[in-house]
C-alpha cells in the first residue's frame, strides 16, 4: 500500500552523491556567487590583450538576464583582468586563465567567440539557465582543464572536437536537454579524470574508446537513454572509483570484468534491463566498495554472502530483481551499512535460522533503512527486530507472510519514521509503546489479524500522516485521541469490528483529505 518513493527525510542518495563529489571539491575549490564578485588583484599590464577582451564583451552580449549585477565590472573603467569573475595569470598577467559564474542566476546563450581563451584552464557556467547548443569547436582551447556546464538548459549534441582540449580533466555537462551521441572522441583525452554526464537525453551505446582513458576516476552517466550491453572494456579502467549506469535502457550481462575493478567504490547500474547473477566473490573483488546498487534490473540467483568482505559498505540496493535463496546471515558485519533494500524479490524465510539475518543487523549500529517487502518470507517474526539499530527510520515489510506479535520493545526505535508491516499473518495487540514513536509519520499494518483495541496511546503520533489499519479484528471504539494527530492526511479503519461513534475530535483535524475510511465496521 506504501510506496517506497515517498520520502520522509533527506534523500539518502543525494547524502552519498555529496560524498562521492566531496574530493572533486578539495581538488578544485567551489566559488560561490558572493565571492566571485570581486577577483584576486591583478595589475594591469601596459597592453591587455585585445582577443580575450573582445571574446568576454562578446559573451557578455550573449546575456540577456543578469540579475545578481555581475558584469557590472565588465566596461572600459577596469582592465578585463580585474573585472568580476575573471582571473588572469601568473606567467601570462594579461590572459584569462578562469572564468567562474557559477550559480548567478544567468539567462543567455554561450557564444563560440569563447574558445578564443586560448589560456583559459578553468570555465564553470554551472547551475545557470543557459540554453542552446555548446559551441562545437573548442579546439583553441587546448589549455582547459575544468569544463563545467552542468544545472543548464542547454540543448544539442555533446562537441565532438572537445578530444582537442589535451588538458581536460574534468567534464561535468550533468542535468542538461543534450542529445546525440556519446562522441568517440573522449576516449583520446589522456589526462580525464571525471566526466558526468548525467541527467540528459543522450542516446546510443557507451562507446568502447572510454577504456582508453586510464586515467579515468568517475565516469557518470546516470539517467540518460543509453542502450546496448556495458562494454567489457570498461574492466580495463584500473583507477576507476565511481560508476554510475543507472537509468537507461542498457541490456546483458554485467561483465565479468567489471567485476574485478578493485578500486570501486561507487557502483550504480539500477533501473535498466540487466540480467545474469552476482559473483559469489563480488565482496572479496570489489574490498573498497561503499554502494552498490543494482536494483530494478532482471537480475537472479542468490545474494552472495560474500558481500560480508566489503567492509566499506554503507548501502545495498539490490531491490526489484529475482533474486531468491536466504538473505545473508552475516550482513550484520557491516559496522557502516546504513541503507539495506531488498524489496520485490524472491527471498525466501521460513525457519527461525533463515531470520539469522535480522539479529545480525543489530550489530549495524547506524541502519537507517531496511526494506525486505514483497518477498517469501514466512515464519515467526523474531522479537530481535526491536534489537535493530535506534537509528534506523525506516522499517517495511509488507506482502510476505511473516507470523507473530507486534514486539512492545519495538517502541525503543525511537528515529522510526515508516512502519510496514501490512499484509502479513501478523497477530495480537498493537503495544501502547506505539506511542512512544515520536518521529513516525506512516504506520501501515493494514490486512493482518491484529485485534484488540487500538491504542489510545497513538494519539502521541504528532508527526502521523498515514495511518492504515484496515483488514483487521480491531474492537472496541475509535480512540478520541487520535484527534491529536493534527498532521494526519490519510486514515483507514475500514473491515474491522469497531463499535461505536466516530469521534468528533477526527474532523478537526483539517489535513484529513486524502483518504478517510470507516467502512465494513459496527
Amino acid at each position: 500500500m506504501f510506496s517506497s518513493a515517498f520520502l520522509l527525510c533527506p534523500s539518502t542518495y543525494t547524502i552519498l552523491i555529496l560524498r562521492l563529489l566531496l574530493p572533486l571539491f578539495i581538488i578544485i575549490p567551489h566559488h560561490h556567487h558572493l565571492q566571485v564578485t570581486s577577483a584576486p588583484a591583478v595589475l594591469p599590464p601596459k597592453h591587455n590583450n585585445v582577443t580575450d577582451r573582445s571574446s568576454l564583451l562578446y559573451f557578455k552580449s550573449k546575456v540577456s538576464l543578469d540579475p545578481h549585477g555581475i558584469f557590472a565590472t565588465w566596461n572600459d573603467t577596469l582592465p578585463f583582468c580585474r573585472w568580476s569573475a575573471v582571473v588572469c595569470g601568473r606567467r601570462h598577467p594579461d590572459r584569462v586563465v578562469s572564468l567562474n559564474l557559477t550559480s548567478l542566476d544567468l539567462v543567455g546563450t554561450i557564444p563560440p567567440h569563447l574558445a578564443n581563451l586560448t589560456f583559459l584552464r578553468r570555465i564553470d557556467l554551472s547551475s545557470n539557465h543557459f540554453h542552446g547548443p555548446i559551441p562545437q569547436d573548442l579546439s583553441g582551447m587546448s589549455r582547459l582543464q575544468y569544463l563545467h556546464l552542468s544545472s543548464n538548459s542547454l540543448s544539442g549534441v555533446i562537441p565532438s572536437k572537445i578530444n582537442h582540449c589535451l588538458g581536460l580533466q574534468i567534464i561535468d555537462m550533468s542535468y542538461n536537454m543534450l542529445g546525440g551521441n556519446i562522441p568517440t572522441e573522449l576516449g583520446s583525452l589522456p589526462s580525464l579524470y571525471f566526466l558526468d554526464l548525467r541527467n540528459n537525453s543522450i542516446i546510443g551505446q557507451i562507446p568502447l574508446s572510454l577504456a582508453n582513458v586510464s586515467s579515468l576516476n568517475y565516469l557518470l552517466l546516470t539517467d540518460n537513454r543509453l542502450s546496448g550491453g556495458i562494454p567489457p572494456s570498461l574492466g580495463k579502467l584500473s583507477v576507476l572509483k565511481v560508476l554510475h549506469l543507472g537509468g537507461n535502457i542498457l541490456e546483458g550481462s554485467i561483465p565479468p570484468y567489471l567485476w574485478n575493478l578493485s578500486s570501486l567504490e561507487y557502483l550504480s547500474l539500477s533501473n535498466n534491463q540487466l540480467q545474469g547473477s552476482l559473483p559469489q566473490d563480488l565482496g572479496q573483488t570489489l574490498p573498497h566498495l561503499n554502494y552498490l546498487a543494482v536494483n530494478s534490473n532482471e537480475m537472479h540467483g542468490s545474494i552472495p554472502m560474500s558481500l560480508s568482505n566489503a567492509s566499506l559498505l554503507d548501502s545495498i540496493l539490490l531491490g526489484e530483481n529475482y533474486f531468491s535463496g536466504r538473505i545473508p546471515p552475516n550482513l550484520g558485519s557491516l559496522q557502516y551499512l546504513g541503507i539495506l533494500i531488498l524489496r520485490k524479490n524472491q527471498l525466501k524465510a521460513r525457519e527461525p535460522l533463515d531470520w539469522s539475518f535480522l539479529t545480525s543487523l543489530s550489530n549495524c549500529t547506524i541502519l537507517e533503512r531496511l526494506q525486505i517487502d514483497h518477498n517469501n518470507l514466512g515464519g515467526l517474526l523474531p522479537k530481535s527486530i526491536a534489537n535493530i539499530s535506534t537509528t534506523i527510520r525506516w522499517l517495511s515489510m509488507e506482502n510476505n507472510s511473516i507470523e507473530g506479535s507486534f514486539p512492545p520493545e519495538i517502541g525503543n526505535l525511537v528515529s522510526l519514521t515508516v512502519i510496514d508491516l501490512g499484509s502479513n499473518i501478523l497477530s495480537g495487540r498493537i503495544p501502547a509503546s506505539i506511542g512512544l514513536l515520536n518521529n513516525l509519520h506512516v504506520l501501515d499494518l493494514d490486512s493482518n489479524n491484529f485485534s484488540g483495541e487500538i491504542p489510545s496511546t497513538m494519539g502521541n503520533l504528532s508527526q502521523l500522516n498515514k495511518l492504515y489499519l484496515d483488514f483487521n479484528s480491531f474492537s472496541g471504539s475509535i480512540p478520541a485521541s487520535l484527534g491529536n494527530c493534527k498532521s494526519l492526511e490519510s486514515l483507514n479503519l475500514e473491515h474491522n469490528k469497531l463499535t461505536g461513534t466516530i469521534p468528533k475530535e477526527l474532523f478537526s483535524i483539517s489535513s484529513l483529505n486524502q483518504w478517510l475510511s470507516f467502512e465494513e465496521n459496527q
